[in-house]
């Protein structure tokens, strides 16, 4: 009588040898330093810092070329009549003055002391800057020296750079500024 049922397959027994072999050859093991390759390949390492230093060049150079504002220093020993106007922002506001000395808040009149525009409310009026460099440029020639104090920050220093140079209808005032060191 024919049987259809399925068999399990028989399990097959190891000999001691066999498993003796079987466990050495796949054991985990360190590996020889006799057998090792010391060297390290250093090559990909070199071309990525090549590269990222050429990139960081080439981005840096656009940047410096974007952020440029072009100043000059003032030179020494200028003839009489070349002085031009000096503009010197403080923590209490701009002073300008001219050939007479510092102008009064009437941008016109000798001042005794005071800024020529003071702060209002901890702001500076970049717009009364405007018009009293509107009045004095006249005479000035196109000339002004723009110092600092140290406290002042840097972004305050470019807008009043920027407000004696044209006024907001596009008339140049002073399109020639120097900088010249702080005032402390």
């Amino acid at each position: 009588m024919p049987t259809d049922t399925l068999q399990a397959p028989r399990r097959r027994v190891l000999s001691a040898a066999q498993r003796v072999a079987i466990r050495r050859a796949t054991r985990v093991r360190a590996p020889d330093p006799s057998e090792t390759d010391d060297e390290l390949n250093v090559v990909p390492f070199l071309d990525v810092v090549v590269n990222l230093i050429m990139f960081l060049l080439m981005s840096m150079g656009s940047v410096a070329f974007l952020a440029e504002v072009p100043a000059r220093l003032p030179s020494y020993g200028e003839g009489p009549g070349e002085a031009g106007f000096q503009l010197v922002v403080t923590e209490a506001g701009f002073h300008l003055s001219g050939p007479e000395g510092l102008l009064a808040p009437d941008c016109a009149s000798p001042a005794m002391g005071g800024p020529t525009v003071p702060r209002h409310a901890g702001r500076y009026d970049l717009g009364a800057l405007r018009a009293c460099a509107a009045r004095a440029a006249g005479t000035a020639g196109g000339r002004i020296t723009l110092s600092a104090d140290p406290l002042v920050p840097f972004q305050t220093v470019v807008q009043a750079m920027d407000a004696v140079r044209v006024t907001p209808s596009g008339r140049p005032l002073f399109d020639d500024v120097a900088l010249a060191a702080g005032v402390r």
